[in-house]
């Protein structure tokens, strides 16, 4: 068991060799991972983000999508705005939750 510093898994490419890193989930239990963003107002899109002390450069967005649920029930609303970005070589899910106005990465596709 770790005892603080690095893990093979918060190292690039560490992990079981031939297994990609960070593919799937982010956070922990597989839960999506929380992260700051910044945001380019004239552009309307992410620019960077940051997760895990790294700070990403967003090359690409390949798609937005928006989930609006459970608006007919007292609880259970959901307002999310969804990017797919491919940002330092690889693609990332980030999720908006409209209603917490908080950033979190959903899925690492890559």
């Amino acid at each position: 068991m770790s005892r603080g510093g690095t893990t093979s898994s918060d190292k690039p490419g560490g992990g079981t060799a031939g297994r990609r890193s960070h593919a799937g989930r982010p956070g922990p239990n597989g839960a999506a991972a929380p992260i700051a963003v910044s945001w380019d107002e004239r552009q309307r899109r992410p620019v960077t983000f940051v997760w895990r002390r790294r700070r990403y450069r967003i090359e690409r967005v390949l798609e937005t999508w928006i989930i609006e649920t459970g608006w007919w029930k007292d609880d259970g609303l959901v307002s999310r705005s969804y990017w797919r970005v491919r940002a330092d070589g690889r693609v990332f899910d980030l999720r908006y939750d409209r209603l917490a106005k908080a950033w979190a990465l959903e899925q690492v596709l890559n």
